[in-house]
């Protein structure tokens, strides 16, 4: 939060068929703080999540970065994951399958998050929900 900000890298996601047959984006994320005098910024961490087509979005109660994420798969499988990424550190947290093949892209859909904390994406196939029952 604060004077933070979070860039993704989703060079290579031009339309849903760019990312077919295991296809990913090159991918990485990195929070990048601006110093409180304001003479410049300090790359705080990275990380090589790929979130082809989604800004993160960021539950401030739980501290978590939300993304969408695909990444590439030799075997031509589509698989798409919910992914949780701690602020503060950058560390992948957990990550839940949300589905496999094309019908699961959100084609640049935001993800919503729910009073509860439930983690919402719009895709091809409808609306996926993702809830934390721990």
């Amino acid at each position: 939060w604060g004077d933070s900000l979070v860039v993704e890298n989703n060079f290579g996601y031009e339309n849903p068929t760019s990312l077919l047959l295991g296809r990913s984006v090159v991918g990485g994320v990195t929070r990048i703080d601006v110093r409180p005098d304001g003479s410049g910024c300090d790359t705080v961490w990275e990380s090589a999540v790929r979130s082809p087509s989604t800004v993160p979005k960021l539950s401030t109660a739980n501290g978590l970065l939300y993304f969408y994420e695909k990444e590439p798969d030799v075997l031509g499988v589509d698989a798409w994951y919910l992914t949780a990424v701690d602020f503060r550190t950058g560390e992948r947290r957990w990550r839940k399958l949300t589905g496999t093949g094309p019908a699961y892209d959100n084609n640049w859909a935001p993800i919503t998050i729910g009073p509860d904390g439930t983690a919402y994406v719009g895709v091809f196939n409808g609306i996926v929900a993702v809830r934390d029952t721990g």
